[in-house]
């Protein structure tokens, strides 16, 4: 599976409610050695209501760009949301959305974020 594939699907909870878009992933480098290195492998996916704005990062770093733009950006992505892999029930077929197997209510914030 490629990020590409993940990136601006769209989340359902248990329940079967939209959550939102991945707007980007969280991955760690301990997967498969291959060559020289271990592979990565996708620990968290960045989940948000709007995919506006999300890929220029002005959500996830506090001194980055403009103070303008960067506020506009925090506020359209004010409930990010950090997904663990493991809450996703099934490895998702490209074009179908990411369900997960936990309800939106038990779903972490991204730390120093809101939840709401």
């Amino acid at each position: 599976m490629r990020a590409g594939d993940l990136i601006g699907a769209d989340v359902l909870d248990a329940e079967g409610a939209g959550i939102g878009v991945v707007t980007d992933l969280r991955c760690v480098r301990d997967g498969p050695v291959r060559g020289a290195l271990a592979t990565l492998r996708v620990d968290a996916l960045i989940v948000s209501r709007r995919h506006t704005g999300s890929l220029l990062g002005y959500d996830r770093r506090e001194q980055q760009g403009p103070w303008l733009i960067r506020l506009l950006v925090r506020r359209l992505h004010r409930h990010l949301r950090v997904v663990p892999w493991s809450a996703v029930a099934a490895t998702p077929a490209p074009g179908e959305p990411i369900r997960l197997n936990l309800p939106h209510a038990d779903l972490d914030a991204v730390p120093g974020r809101s939840s709401g």
